[in-house]
């Protein structure tokens, strides 16, 4: 005891603890005012971003509003909870870091390796260093085997579509047989893959709640042995990923023994059979295909009821040129892109380019990809859907890292191709068959919310689909 009073040492100890605590979580608050970084305030324990975590502001939102708050500014402060992140505005910075640099920003950053959750410790999202390369590498392979002609599922989905519809549920049955044909080659009754696409898009409290750990706290999401995704409930499900083309692949590749080998040294926790490998890609292929795929089919085809005339001239062009259609999911992927944001982590000391300022290690950037597909520096009236801007005869000029819809660099989406052509063929099925066109019940604008790491549309889009004249 120092003092005397018992009540005086508890109070003594008790105001160290504070200060020991208030000096933690306030250690890196004046990390860019030294380095002459324009950011935004930080208060303790919320950093910078305390709107998104009182769920004022989602996180593509408060990004947004660091991005336009300094106009002029080629990087932007912040601070999440704690640690600094910092947000890059320059293209030709961003191109460093993506590309040139990948060595030092390789990592996300999110550190879900020993997650309880298979899907998440094995999905090319998260995953870092060699098993990065293991997983990227048995992907494409995959990928390479499952590529398969869509044209059959799609006109017997809109075979019976007339007048008003909600364009989600109908999109949802399109890429429910698209993906059920890709990946079970039409031998699945459809039931695993609805259900598991409808529980990835319900937003329950508890949903929300494991998705703010892993993206903010991820120790914690571990610790606490959390999942977002289900894992195999039933021998039904079980049978049915052994039985289909998808597992045959997945144990010719041997994808999982390569990830066992790599994790010799671990425990069982991290082990994992061709069974869960295969379980884990369907997961994959719908939170990282289907649902962006769906988002953006969604926003194309309610600005093409919305501009007849754009409309018109696709239905119209010739069938063997696809550059206009090419050109409107473009511009569908520039201004409503599946992912506002790009996160990576700083893994060693890194100057900036032709630049003073030098991040530490663990330090995270930010890519406001939303942003800087809206930004009229780089587009003519970004908030204007128009096609035209990227066809060759009108190209605008744009910087190649001012459209980043798959990202850049080696950890650009690999299921570019394939989404690509999912769009494409679904948007020419419905076009062939139906005039588009907007109701009473057609929102003015589409609200895009955040949904995990990625952007949703919010609220449910009617249009009238009126068959065409055969």
């Amino acid at each position: 005891m120092f003092f005397e009073s018992f009540l005086l040492n508890m109070a003594i100890l008790a105001a160290l603890i504070v200060a020991l605590i208030f000096d933690y979580v306030t250690k890196f608050f004046s990390y860019w005012y030294i380095r002459h970084v324009p950011y935004k305030v930080a208060i303790p324990f919320f950093g910078s971003d305390y709107h998104r975590v009182l769920n004022f502001r989602s996180t593509s939102d408060e990004v947004k509003k660091f991005y336009n708050k300094y106009p002029k500014a080629k990087f932007v402060g912040a601070i999440k909870s704690r640690i600094p992140e910092l947000i890059v505005k320059d293209p030709d910075v961003i191109k460093k870091m993506l590309s040139t640099d990948f060595a030092n920003f390789h990592c996300r950053g999110i550190g879900l390796d020993k997650s309880r959750d298979v899907c998440l410790r094995n999905n090319l999202f998260y995953a870092e260093g060699e098993k990065w390369t293991l997983l990227r590498e048995g992907l494409e392979s995959l990928l390479n085997a499952l590529d398969r002609e869509l044209e059959d599922g799609l006109h017997v989905c809109l075979s019976g579509t007339n007048e008003v519809v909600n364009v989600q549920d109908l999109l949802s049955e399109i890429l429910d047989a698209v993906f059920k044909d890709c990946l079970f080659e039409g031998k699945e009754d459809g039931f695993l893959i609805t259900e598991l696409r409808q529980s990835m898009q319900r937003r329950t409290f508890s949903d929300k709640f494991k998705s703010y750990l892993k993206e903010v706290f991820p120790s914690l999401f571990v610790l606490f042995r959390l999942e977002t995704v289900p894992g195999l409930q039933n021998y039904k499900e079980k049978k049915l990923i052994e039985n289909s083309n998808l597992f045959t692949i997945v144990r010719k590749i041997g994808l999982a023994d390569q990830l066992n080998m790599k994790n010799k040294n671990t425990n069982d926790l991290n082990k994992i059979s061709d069974l869960e490998m295969a379980y884990s890609m369907v997961i994959l292929f719908i939170t990282d295909g289907y649902i962006p795929c769906l988002n953006v089919l969604t926003s194309l085809l309610y600005e093409l009821a919305n501009n007849p005339h754009i409309q018109a001239t696709l239905r119209d062009s010739n069938p063997d040129k696809s550059d206009y259609l090419d050109a409107c999911i473009k511009e569908a992927l520039r201004l409503y892109s599946p992912y506002a944001v790009i996160t990576r982590m700083c893994e060693k000391a890194y100057q900036i380019p032709d630049n003073k300022i030098v991040l530490d290690k663990k330090i995270t950037i930010k890519v406001p990809v939303e942003s800087i597909h809206r930004d009229s520096k780089y587009y003519k009236d970004p908030q204007v859907f128009n096609p035209d801007r990227y066809l060759e005869s009108k190209n605008e000029g744009h910087h190649t890292l001012t459209y980043l819809p798959f990202g850049a660099g080696p950890r650009r989406c690999i299921g570019e191709k394939l989404a690509l052509k999912i769009m494409r063929k679904v948007t020419t099925a419905v076009l062939k068959k139906y005039k588009i066109e907007t109701t009473g019940r057609t929102p003015q604008r589409l609200s895009m919310t955040d949904h995990n790491f990625m952007k949703i549309i919010k609220d449910e889009v009617w249009l009238k689909f009126t068959p065409l004249e055969s």
